[in-house]
């Protein structure tokens, strides 16, 4: 493991359309920042490897056998990298995300062990039941710990030291849930406040918080517009770096109420490097690239379930 500062980046062959601007805007405010790819399922991320020199973690390459057989597939995948990143600290960004700055600046300067973002919402009771977890339901599997009050972060982007967390409670959660479904309905960021604020409370774990990401569904779309412009090809700045993700309706092409452009101009980008074209409509390329990553493997999948039940496989 080298001693240095990386980028981690989950995400399966559905994700690439967004990947594309998420990894592109990385390597613009970022460019000597390593990143580490994990992989859920196959597709040929050889392309990204030769152009920003990625490192990836596939099934096949998780040294943990419980990570390996049961931290793949939604709202997991990302967790592996807590542990087995080749780096000695991550920032993770998912990749429904792009920086807009070096988000690097805005960690603390004294050592820490895990940055979330500073409170973006307040955490009512329906909030902290839907967006984090049920306090009612959670604790009829695990330990109580002091959970009210506590500034719940969304799991989009954070920050952390690898192998800091403690493997064994997160294995333990991922069994009651395989077991049980629906403790730990929203994965990752149950899981993720359970730990991070179990730990603190318990005084294992130096947890900081800080500016990290800016949520587009909390925002107003005034607010999205004077924060986030593009002006003479390159994007203006804001008050600080930050991560804007769309943490709700993706920004898809099959999605036009939705503020996209950050991720339109590093999707572009992204497009651009590997090969797209001058003359070629952006909108164009970016709805085939949906089409291909996301319609067609859609349908064929449900042809496939279709096929094994007219002849009595299991679906």
């Amino acid at each position: 493991m080298s001693k240095e500062l990386g980028f981690s980046v989950a995400c399966y062959k559905g994700d690439v359309p967004l990947l594309r601007g998420c990894l592109a805007s990385i390597k613009y405010f970022a460019p000597d920042a390593p990143i580490c790819l994990v992989i859920d399922g196959d597709f040929d991320s050889r392309p990204f490897e030769k152009r920003y020199g990625l490192r990836c973690i596939r099934r096949r390459d998780v040294k943990n056998a419980e990570l390996k057989k049961f931290s793949f597939g939604y709202g997991v995948t990302k967790m592996i990298a807590l542990w087995e990143a080749p780096f000695e600290r991550i920032i993770h960004v998912d990749a429904d995300a792009v920086l807009w700055g070096d988000i690097r600046n805005n960690l603390p300067e004294t050592d820490w062990d895990f940055v979330y973002n500073e409170p973006h919402e307040v955490i009512t009771d329906f909030i902290q039941k839907t967006q984090y977890f049920d306090p009612e339901s959670v604790f009829q599997h695990i330990e109580k710990f002091h959970w009210q009050g506590n500034p719940y972060f969304n799991s989009g982007v954070f920050a952390s030291k690898v192998g800091v967390l403690d493997l064994n409670e997160y294995v333990k959660m991922l069994h009651i849930q395989n077991l049980t479904p629906g403790p730990f309905f929203l994965q990752d960021q149950s899981y993720l406040n359970i730990m991070i604020f179990r730990a603190l409370h318990a005084g294992s774990l130096k947890v900081a918080e800080a500016h990290l990401q800016s949520a587009v569904p909390v925002l107003s779309k005034l607010d999205l517009e004077n924060r986030f412009r593009v002006n003479g090809g390159a994007p203006i700045p804001w008050i600080q770096p930050t991560v804007v993700h769309w943490a709700g309706p993706k920004p898809y092409k099959v999605n036009p109420d939705v503020f996209s452009l950050p991720m339109d101009f590093f999707r572009e980008l992204g497009m651009r490097e590997f090969g797209l074209p001058k003359w070629f409509p952006t909108d164009l390329a970016m709805r085939l690239d949906e089409c291909e990553c996301r319609s067609i493997p859609k349908v064929v999948s449900g042809l496939k379930r279709v096929v094994k039940k007219a002849i009595g496989r299991p679906v």
